[in-house]
């Protein structure tokens, strides 16, 4: 009997459950060893202190009906949140009931289990199951269960709208379900599903099937089998999900894919298409090859291109600095560049003029190469031709000036000479006869004024003799008085050893220009700036007057200005006009230069006045 007790005893110590007393206020009478090191204490620790103590404070009202309940009833079981030593709450499910037989004071014998890690599972697998269902209903999925050995296939209800069923909720059988697979997907659909091993219990695939209205559905299926001891698969689950729109959506990118490679290698234009991330090549057309001699095999990537297309590393830097640029500006945007030109070595040596276009389209990059060598090479010989016909026309202005000044000057010098000598030999009294000589010789000297105004025109001596400055000053000072126009000419820092093709094309450009200010500007004050630093020289030229839209082009204008920039090209330089209507014109040329040998120097004339 004593033996029975303690075994009692150690069982009742030993036990994870709860097992105390207390009395009718909730004073702990007992409390078993194990369950109070569960909850971090003692036995003595608990023992002679109220339960409220070790229960969280939502559960301090529960108790006291708790307590009412025993009173009244003899009994009373529910759930009671205990407070751990360390702070955490745990739930633990109870039965109390009062003892008053055979004790001096009436106690309560109680048990509990905590449920707190049953309950958060539960909840878990609550949550789980409802993100399961969401998935399958946004995503187009089914569950399923197969019994092998009675061919029965239990599905989720899903299974209806996605195979097309009237009704998913009773079991069906495999080899119906597999009267509607696509016959060339049925041998492996279920070699996949019947040859699963303990080691190999999974499989995952994807397969056609079609519905009963003969619609056919892409599915992608996931299979677990379970095994007896001897390794025979007692069950197979899995999930089904609908995958049709996204393999239709496949199948018509790879249509796309296909004809727009068909569309590149047929194009006419050579060709190259690269991986955007990358940068390897995918597609290389035949009339890139035929163009350079390159095939795929020799420019796999970006890499291999630049070196074989510009061997000289400064050009090569150059052109590659210019395109990244581009290119980055194009990925941005998602959009073409801006089309450049390049110089590019073939395979056999040789060189093609090529301009690029890129096209950025996602992760995929079109670079097309459009053969330009003929046209830059026509373009070079007509800019060769300019050159010497702007070359012969200052050849023949100047033949023409030195005939105007040496041939034609002289006589009209000696016919007025001639005409004063007349003068002076008629009498006095043959008036009309004098009037008529005096208008001649006045006639005669006007026409060799203009004669002397045109040859200058047409070759500066000034330009020649004492440098563009002065060669400007004097042009500033005879348009001004010509066409009553105040012209302030200053000059800054502008070295006297100045290239004659420059002074030259400058002195072309003044001219031009304030002609134009003169005879269409109806402007009555311009300005006329040429400065020089190290490395170029400038002429501006401003006038207030009525403007124009360079991007309307005239008969009128148009040929000046494409005579400026042709004698500009030819010694490196660039153009700028800025005007609009009614708000005047700017016109800026700039040369490229030398350093100037010259000290720099600052001076301002307003014609007619002093310079400073």
């Amino acid at each position: 009997m004593r033996e029975n007790a303690e075994h009692y005893r150690d069982l009742v110590e030993n036990s994870l459950d709860l097992i105390c007393t207390h009395d009718l206020n909730g004073v702990v009478l007992t409390v078993n060893l194990a369950a109070a090191r569960t909850l971090g204490y003692e036995p003595g620790e608990i023992v002679d202190r109220n339960v409220r103590e070790f229960l969280s404070p939502e559960s301090h009202q529960e108790f006291g009906a708790f307590l009412a309940a025993i009173r009244e009833n003899g009994t009373h079981a529910g759930f009671m949140r205990l407070r751990t030593k360390h702070g955490k709450d745990r739930i633990w499910s109870f039965t109390s009931t009062l003892r008053t037989e055979g004790v001096e004071i009436a106690c309560v014998r109680g048990v509990a289990h905590d449920v707190t890690d049953i309950l958060q599972a539960q909840k878990a697998l609550r949550k789980s199951e409802e993100r399961l269902r969401v998935a399958a209903e946004v995503g187009r999925m089914y569950a399923w269960e197969w019994d092998p050995a009675t061919d029965s296939v239990q599905r989720s209800a899903e299974c209806a709208g996605i195979l097309g069923l009237d009704d998913a909720t009773e079991a069906g059988v495999a080899k119906a379900y597999f009267d509607l697979v696509h016959p060339q997907d049925r041998a492996r659909l279920w070699g996949l599903a019947t040859s699963l091993t303990p080691k190999n219990p999974e499989y995952r695939t994807e397969y056609r099937r079609f519905r009963p209205d003969g619609t056919l559905l892409w599915l992608q299926e996931s299979g677990h089998g379970t095994f007896d001891k001897a390794g025979k698969m007692i069950r197979l689950v899995g999930m089904t999900a609908d995958v049709t729109e996204r393999k239709e959506t496949e199948e018509k990118l790879r249509v796309s894919e296909e004809r727009s490679r068909r569309i590149v290698c047929a194009s006419p234009v050579a060709t190259i298409v690269t991986n955007a991330s990358e940068h390897r090549s995918e597609l290389v057309n035949d009339k890139f090859t035929t163009l350079f001699g390159y095939s795929k095999e020799d420019v796999p990537s970006v890499a291999e291109w630049w070196p074989l297309a510009y061997p000289d590393e400064a050009y090569r830097e150059k052109i590659r600095t210019e395109w990244e640029a581009r290119v980055a500006e194009a990925v941005r945007k998602r959009s073409e560049i801006t089309p450049m030109e390049a110089k590019v070595r073939c395979k056999d040596g040789s060189f093609r003029y090529v301009e690029f276009h890129f096209a950025s389209l996602g992760e995929t990059n079109l670079v097309s190469f459009v053969d330009i060598t003929d046209r830059k090479l026509a373009q070079d010989e007509l800019e060769k031709m300019g050159g010497r016909l702007i070359a012969a026309q200052e050849a023949e202005s100047a033949r023409i000036a030195r005939e105007l000044h040496d041939d034609f000057s002289q006589r009209l010098t000696l016919q007025g000479i001639g005409l004063a000598r007349l003068l002076k030999s008629l009498p006095e009294a043959e008036v009309e006869v004098r009037s008529k000589v005096q208008e001649l010789s006045k006639r005669n000297q006007e026409i060799s004024i203009d004669m002397h105004a045109l040859s200058h025109q047409l070759h500066s001596s000034k330009l020649e003799f004492v440098g563009l400055v002065s060669a400007l000053t004097g042009l500033c000072e005879e348009l001004s008085s010509k066409f009553k126009i105040q012209i302030e000419f200053s000059d800054r820092g502008v070295s006297s050893e100045i290239p004659k093709a420059v002074a030259l094309c400058l002195f072309r450009i003044a001219q031009e220009a304030l002609g134009n200010v003169a005879k269409h500007s109806k402007a009555k004050q311009a300005q006329v700036d040429v400065s020089s630093t190290n490395n170029k020289i400038c002429l501006r030229i401003v006038d207030a007057g009525v403007g124009f839209d360079p991007a309307l082009r005239s008969t009128r204008a148009g040929i000046g200005l494409v005579g400026m920039r042709e004698r500009l090209r030819l010694v490196g330089g660039t153009l700028l006009i800025q005007s609009e209507p009614i708000r005047g014109t700017e016109i800026l040329a700039e040369v490229p230069l030398l350093a100037s040998a010259n000290a720099s120097h600052v001076s301002v004339m307003a014609v007619g006045g002093e310079r400073s």
